[in-house]
């Protein structure tokens, strides 16, 4: 206790300098940084902690520079017309979730899908779909937040394989994948002790919504639901799908309409990157690759788990203080073993919000291939401080020499060698690009996204264990050859698109324009482009594309990366002190 206080003294008052995994996690869970969630002051801490360790262990950064700045929503601000009607009915206990779209659907058709979960066919473990037999084609459904393992003990969701599951990432994309035009989000009712006397949803404008999903999504309470659901309610249906481990879906007489509108303000965030030059002048060009995210939920908002959403601090000291800290240490380690073999270092912020950073950091990489090298491996840590069974290192499948290489080293007990990969967290990017990953991890438990995951509750010992297990392998990959992707590897079903592909707009953006100009200056509009069709002429100042406000020229790029082409959204510009606006429909972009 007289530890941890001190480091809370010390947070407040400079960059607090650790010298061990339990300092590092003491840390980065404290209250001082208040849950770390990007774009708040917490996350910042946590950016220049992390900086302070890499620079005392010399770790250098990337082109001198530790941080790799990027774009991301940091604020959600609800306009009007949004609501939910059930029947022609007002429900007042509703409110917007940060990943909708804009948008309004009437009078569609309701259907309760349980926890939205659809176990690929391939898994051999696991048999569940809560789309089995029920058609949610341009429908509004229903769904919980959690999986079926809560409420019984022996269920085969308490596996670590399937933490991804809970996650509202996960459910909305399967929900696109089915087919539903909209979503309605509830807490799963066994997680709520006053059941069915609930705290109604609130809105927080912080909540930034980093992914872009076509569907509408809002959220309610169980008692609103329950009030739809004749003589069933949703703890009764949690119930026995919890005793029965199979699904309880079904299609209700009602009709819902739904409305949101969101104006989506952009900011700015890092990830830390650090590097470990290789001393092998071939080898140095094999980039190896060491990442775990930073960020966490702050003070809860749409990922929580806690039953009540009253604004405690999410810590997040198993996820993922615990991968961050281990991180820090290894680039230590890694630094003093003048490895053959170049290594990076990184931090991913936003991986709460969709993997956000470490999607960033893999798109521009070809920028620095030519410098540094070609990325052959990546090693993600999330969740790695909770030891109870067993520890999984998954995405063994992605890399054909991956089981030779395991081979070589003694196993600690009840480290677990998995095949498959869950796509939840930072190394899913990677394998996209064919990039053999591993991903270790302890898995989930009854703190995940929850205010009460405290660092009290981190296994050091374990984690020590982990990074004495990882030293021995990395230098054992150090006198081999380096990875192939295994092109067979399956990524498994993941559901509908949710990031853009890149639209074109045709504004020619105005560089080193003054930073008092808030917008983006158009010199021109490129011929038959949007922009000229909507009436862009020279000198007008861009302020929002779509539900986008446009501040500066990366809030441009960000924008034209989110929508699609063929996407119809509103333009709006100013043109002296007279606000213009017209709708647009954005075309194929024109980059090669």
């Amino acid at each position: 206790m007289l530890r941890f206080l001190f480091i809370l003294l010390v947070s407040t008052t400079s960059v607090f300098s650790a010298s061990n995994l339990e300092d590092m996690v003491t840390y980065l869970a404290s209250d001082a940084l208040e849950g770390r969630k990007p774009g708040q002051p917490g996350n910042e801490l946590a950016l220049t902690f992390i900086e302070q360790q890499f620079s005392e262990a010399n770790v250098s950064g990337l082109d001198n520079n530790f941080r790799q700045d990027f774009t991301i929503f940091t604020e959600m601000q609800k306009l009007p017309n949004t609501y939910l009607k059930i029947n022609n009915n007002l429900v007042n206990d509703f409110e917007p979730i940060s990943f909708s779209l804009s948008g309004e659907l009437l009078k569609k058709q309701m259907a309760f899908v349980g926890f939205g979960i659809t176990i690929p066919k391939s898994d051999t473990k696991l048999i569940y779909d809560d789309y089995a037999n029920i058609d949610v084609k341009n429908k509004v459904v229903i769904l919980m937040s959690g999986d079926p393992g809560i409420g019984n003990s022996k269920s085969v969701f308490r596996d670590p394989d399937y933490i991804n599951y809970r996650s509202l990432y996960y459910k909305l994309k399967n929900a696109i994948e089915h087919g539903a035009a909209g979503v309605i989000y509830i807490n799963d009712p066994l997680s709520i002790a006053d059941y069915p006397s609930e705290d109604a949803p609130y809105f927080n404008s912080s909540e930034g919504g980093g992914n872009r999903f076509s569907l509408i999504v809002g959220k309610t309470t169980n008692k609103i639901i329950d009030s739809y659901l004749s003589k069933l309610t949703t703890k009764s249906i949690q119930l026995q799908i919890a005793k029965s481990q199979k699904p309880n879906s079904f299609v209700l007489n009602h009709k819902i309409d739904l409305s949101v509108n969101l104006k989506k303000i952009t900011g700015r965030v890092s990830n830390i990157v650090g590097i470990v030059e290789g001393v092998d002048e071939t080898l140095k060009k094999e980039v190896v690759v060491i990442g775990a995210h930073m960020d966490h939920l702050g003070h809860g908002g749409e990922s929580s788990m806690d039953p009540v959403s009253d604004g405690k601090i999410h810590h997040g000291a198993d996820d993922n203080a615990s991968g961050t800290a281990l991180v820090i240490s290894l680039a230590g380690k890694i630094k003093k073993m003048n490895p053959k073999r170049t290594f990076i270092f990184v931090l991913f912020n936003a991986e709460e919000m969709g993997l956000l950073g470490s999607t960033y950091f893999i798109d521009s990489w070809a920028r620095y291939e030519e410098s540094h090298g070609s990325i052959v491996s990546m090693y993600n840590f999330d969740m790695v401080g909770r030891f109870d069974k067993e520890l999984s290192i998954m995405g063994l499948g992605s890399g054909l020499q991956w089981n030779d290489l395991f081979s070589k080293i003694k196993l600690n007990k009840n480290y677990v060698l998995k095949s498959d990969a869950i796509l939840s967290s930072d190394h899913a990017p990677f394998l996209r690009k064919s990039i053999p990953s591993l991903f270790f991890t302890t898995g989930a438990h009854e703190d995940y996204h929850r205010s009460s995951d405290t660092a009290d509750k981190i296994n050091f010992e374990k984690m020590y264990e982990l990074e004495s297990f990882f030293m021995n392998f990395i230098k054992i990959t150090e006198n081999n050859h380096k990875v192939s992707y295994d092109p067979s590897f399956s990524l498994g079903e993941e559901g509908g698109q949710a990031r853009g592909y890149g639209a074109h707009l045709g504004c020619i953006p105005q560089f080193g324009q003054s930073d008092d100009v808030k917008g983006v200056v158009c010199t021109g509009a490129s011929a038959k482009s949007p922009a000229e069709l909507a009436g862009v002429i020279a000198g007008d100042i861009l302020v929002q594309i779509g539900d986008i406000e446009v501040k500066s020229i990366y809030d441009l790029s960000f924008a034209l990366k989110y929508y699609r082409a063929g996407d119809q959204i509103k333009l709006a510009w100013l043109r002296g002190k007279a606000l213009h606006s017209a709708m647009i429909i954005l075309a194929k972009s024109q980059r090669h």
